[in-house]
C-alpha cells in the first residue's frame, strides 16, 4: 500500500508541520463510509512518497451456474483469479451489469447466458432476435459504462426481443443448425469478419430470417486460455 507525505500550512497549530500517511494501516470499509480524518489542520500539499505493493491477495473465483452464485470452492464455471477486478454479467433479456465479486450476490441462473472478468477492451458479440422484423440480430461492441450495479439494454426495444447467443471470443464462428430430419442444416458464420465494433447502443446488422428450429452455439477456439462462454443451444 502507499505512504503519501503531507506538508501542513506554515500557519498551522501543529509543531510537526510534515507527517506520512501509511495507506497499509487502513481498514476496508463500505463504499458509503466517511473514511479517516488524516489531521484537523490545514494542508499546504500531498505528495506520493512511496509506490507500495497491493495488499490484497489474488483469490480464484467460480461460477455455480446450478445455484447462480459465486464461489471460490472450484464448483462450477472457473472465472479467473481477481484482486480488485470485476465482473461482466450479461442476461437473456439483452442486458449487461457490471458487478464486484461479493459472495452474497445471486443470479438467477435461468436468465444469465454469460458471466466472466470484466475487461473493457474486450468486444461483446451477440446474436438476438428482433421480434417485429422476425429476423436474427448481430452485434459486436465494447461496454462503455462504469456504473456498478446496474443493468443497461444493449438490444433493440421491443415485446419478444431476446438474446439467443454472446461471446467475448476474439474471433468468433457461429454454428447455427436448423431445419428437422432430412432438411437439416448447418451454417457456419464468421461474424469477426462480417461485422464490424459498433457503439453498444446500436441495433446491429441482420444475420438471418427468425427460424424456430434455429440452435446456435459459438465455435471454441482451441486455444485453452480464451475464456469460456454460455450460449443458447
Amino acid at each position: 500500500a502507499e505512504v503519501v507525505r503531507v506538508l501542513l500550512s506554515p500557519n498551522a497549530g501543529a509543531r510537526n508541520k510534515e507527517l506520512d500517511f501509511y495507506f497499509e494501516n487502513l481498514d476496508i470499509k463500505g463504499r458509503s463510509s466517511m473514511g479517516n480524518q488524516v489531521t484537523k489542520y490545514s494542508v499546504k500539499s500531498i505528495k506520493l512518497k512511496e509506490k507500495g505493493k497491493s495488499t490484497l491477495e489474488r483469490r480464484k473465483y467460480w461460477y455455480d451456474d446450478k445455484l447462480g452464485r459465486l464461489n471460490t470452492e472450484e464448483k462450477g464455471l472457473y472465472l479467473g483469479t481477481f484482486e480488485n477486478e470485476n465482473l461482466i454479467v450479461v442476461f437473456r433479456d439483452g442486458s449487461y451489469e457490471i458487478t464486484d465479486t461479493e459472495l452474497t450476490q445471486r443470479f438467477d441462473p435461468e436468465k444469465v447466458m454469460l458471466v466472466e472478468q470484466f475487461n473493457p477492451e474486450k468486444v461483446i458479440t451477440a446474436v438476438y432476435l428482433d421480434k417485429e422484423k422476425n429476423i436474427f440480430n448481430v452485434k459486436r461492441f465494447r461496454i462503455e459504462t462504469s456504473t456498478m450495479h446496474s443493468k443497461f439494454s444493449f438490444i433493440k426495444e421491443g415485446d419478444g426481443n431476446a438474446l439467443f447467443a454472446v461471446t467475448s471470443i476474439e474471433d468468433p464462428v457461429l454454428i447455427v443448425q436448423g431445419g428437422s430430419g432430412k432438411q437439416v442444416r448447418t451454417v457456419r458464420f464468421k461474424i469477426g469478419k462480417m461485422v464490424d465494433v459498433m457503439g453498444w447502443k446500436a441495433i446491429g446488422a441482420k444475420l438471418m430470417e427468425f427460424t424456430k428450429s434455429a440452435e446456435m452455439e459459438w465455435e471454441q477456439p482451441s486455444e485453452e486460455n480464451e475464456q469460456p462462454s454460455l450460449f443458447d443451444a
